[in-house]
C-alpha cells in the first residue's frame, strides 16, 4: 500500500510538471562569459531536482562506504547471537525432552551473556546429575557460581546431596544459599529434610513453624512432619525427667492423642519409670482412635494399680469382643497378677480368633508355668511354624 501511494504521488507530480512545461512561458538564462545558455524554467527545475537527488545518493553511498566495516561487524554479531540463541534453545529443548546427554553437552559448552550462561551451567549440572556424571556436575556448578547463578547452583547442590543422603553437605550448601536469600521457602523445605536426616528435631520444629507461617507447606504433610518431630523429641528426652515433662506439656492436645506421638511418649515415660503417666497417655489415645500397637504396649505397662488396668481393658473388650490383640493384652496383664485361669481363657479366645506367634508363645509359657511341658512344646512348634510362614 505504501508503494502504491508513492507511485501515485510521483505520477501526479510528473503530469503536473508536464502540463506546467507546456503552458509555462518562463525561461532561465545562465551566463558565464563568454558563454550563455538559455533553458526553460521547467527544465531548470528538473535539473536542480536531479542534482539534489544525485547529491543525496552520492552522500549516502559515501556514508555507506565509510560505515561498511561497522555494518559488516554488526551483521556478524547478529548472526552469532542468533546462533547462540538457537544453541541455547536447543539445549533447553533437549533438557525438557529428557535427552540429558545432548543437554549437558550443549548447555555445558554454551557461551554468551553471564546471566544465561550461569543458568545454562545449572541446567547442564542437572542433566549431568541425571546421568550420574558427578565430576561434570561439580564443574558445571562451579562455573554457574562464577557467572552469577550461585543461588540456583547452591539450591541444586543441596537437592543432589539430599538425594544421596548426604545431609551434612546439603546443610553446607543450604547455609551458603541462605546468605543470598534467607527467607527462600524452597531452602527452608530442603533444610527441613536435612534436619530430619540428621535428627535435629528441635530445628525441625522451628522450620515447620516458619513454613506454616508462610503457607509454604501442605497441612497434611506438615502434620505428618510434626508427628515425627514430636515423637523423636520425646524419645531424645527420655533420659531427662524434667525435660520430658516440660516438652510433653508443650505438645498440642490433638497431637497428644495421636498414635505415633502417644507411643513415643508412653515408651519414654516407661523408661523413666513413669508407668502411671504412660497409662494415662495410652488410654487417652485409645479412647480417641483404636490402634493395635498401642493395645500391645498397654499390656507392657506396669502401673501402680494393675487391677484398674485390667478393668479398663475389660471395658474395651465389651466394645470389641473379637479383638485378638486386646485379648492377648488382657492375658498378659492377668499373667502378671498370677490370674492363670483368666490368662488362659483370654489366650484361648485370642488364638481362636486369630492365631499368632506371640499368642502361642504366651500359651507355651503358661503351660510351662503349669508343669505341662508337652503342651508347651506343641505351642512353641506352632509359633515357629507361624514365624516361618511369615
Amino acid at each position: 500500500m505504501r508503494w502504491l501511494i508513492s507511485f501515485l504521488f510521483v505520477a501526479v507530480l510528473a503530469v503536473a510538471l508536464a502540463m506546467a512545461g507546456r503552458y509555462d512561458p518562463g525561461y532561465v538564462v545562465l551566463v558565464y562569459p563568454p558563454w550563455r545558455m538559455e533553458i526553460s524554467f521547467i527544465s531548470f527545475v528538473l535539473i536542480v531536482i536531479g542534482l539534489v537527488v544525485g547529491g543525496i545518493v552520492l552522500l549516502r553511498l559515501a556514508l555507506l562506504t565509510l560505515n561498511l566495516p561497522r555494518i559488516v561487524r554488526e551483521q556478524r554479531e547478529r548472526r552469532a547471537a542468533k546462533k547462540r540463541d538457537e544453541n541455547f534453545v536447543g539445549g533447553l529443548r533437549a533438557y525438557t525432552e529428557y535427552r540429558y546427554q545432548d543437554a549437558e553437552l550443549s548447555l555445558g559448552q554454551w557461551q554468551g551473556d553471564d546471566v544465561r550462561q550461569g543458568l545454562a551451567r545449572v541446567l547442564a549440572a542437572r542433566a549431568a546429575q541425571e546421568m550420574r556424571a558427578i565430576p561434570q556436575r561439580e564443574q558445571h556448578l562451579r562455573e554457574a557460581s562464577e557467572y552469577g547463578a550461585e543461588l540456583a547452583a547452591q539450591l541444586f547442590e543441596a537437592e543432589a546431596c539430599l538425594d544421596a543422603k548426604d545431609a551434612a553437605a546439603a546443610l553446607t550448601a543450604i547455609n551458603r544459599a541462605k546468605e543470598i536469600a534467607p527467607q527462600h521457602t524452597t531452602l527452608l523445605r530442603l533444610e527441613l529434610k536435612a534436619r530430619q536426616l540428621t535428627g535435629q528435631w528441635d530445628e525441625v520444629d522451628r522450620l515447620l513453624d516458619a513454613l506454616m507461617r508462610s503457607n509454604a507447606m501442605e497441612p497434611g504433610v506438615a502434620a505428618q512432619s510434626r508427628r515425627m518431630a514430636y515423637a523423636e523429641n520425646l524419645r531424645r528426652r527420655a533420659a531427662d525427667d524434667r525435660g520430658l515433662l516440660e516438652y510433653w506439656k508443650k505438645i498440642p492436645a490433638d497431637f497428644k492423642v495421636d498414635a505415633w506421638v502417644a507411643r513415643a511418649a508412653a515408651e519414654a515415660f516407661m523408661q523413666r519409670n513413669g508407668h502411671d503417666t504412660a497409662l494415662d497417655v495410652l488410654e487417652a489415645a485409645l479412647n480417641r482412635d483404636w490402634h493395635e500397637e498401642l493395645v500391645a504396649l498397654y499390656g507392657e505397662v506396669r502401673g501402680s494399680s494393675p487391677t484398674r488396668q485390667i478393668e479398663r481393658a475389660e471395658k474395651w473388650l465389651h466394645a470389641r469382643p473379637r479383638d485378638a490383640q486386646l485379648l492377648l493384652t488382657l492375658a498378659q496383664l492377668c499373667s502378671v497378677q498370677a490370674l492363670w485361669g483368666k490368662a488362659q481363657s483370654y489366650l484361648e479366645a485370642s488364638l481362636a480368633i486369630a492365631a499368632s506367634a506371640e499368642g502361642h508363645i504366651r500359651m507355651a509359657e503358661l503351660k510351662t508355668q503349669n508343669d505341662q511341658p508337652g503342651e508347651a512344646c506343641r505351642h512353641y512348634q506352632k509359633a515357629l511354624a507361624l514365624c516361618r510362614a511369615q
